[in-house]
């Protein structure tokens, strides 16, 4: 029953506390192809918002933290390695590396 709890929890949370907060990539509507919630399970309660580049292929080429709650730098590199696994939609015509400021929450693991 905790699972099930936890599970909608997670599904529900994703809306509600993690986003993609400002950039380029908001700006000309840059869609995610993965299907990355923003709520993960990590060592600490928390959040983590990082600054993206993404290429014209759309993966995550650098991700440069800006601002946190966390104090352990483990937790820290946790969210930094989820948050270069998005994947965004590919194309010619975007720059050679758009920027966006994603906002990550991690739950502590129970």
């Amino acid at each position: 029953m905790t699972k099930l709890v936890l599970g909608i929890f997670l599904l529900f949370s994703s809306f509600s506390f993690g986003q993609i907060l400002s950039g380029e990539i908001v700006d000309e509507g840059r869609k995610m192809t993965s299907k990355t919630p923003f709520v993960i399970e990590g060592m600490l309660n928390g959040y983590c918002t990082y600054e993206l580049a993404v290429d014209r292929d759309g993966n995550v080429t650098s991700a440069r933290l800006v601002e946190t709650n966390l104090k352990s730098t483990p937790a820290k590199y946790e969210v930094r390695n989820y948050v270069t696994k998005i994947k965004f939609a590919p194309g010619t015509y975007y720059p050679k590396f758009h920027h966006a400021l994603v906002k990550i929450t991690t739950v502590q693991k129970k």
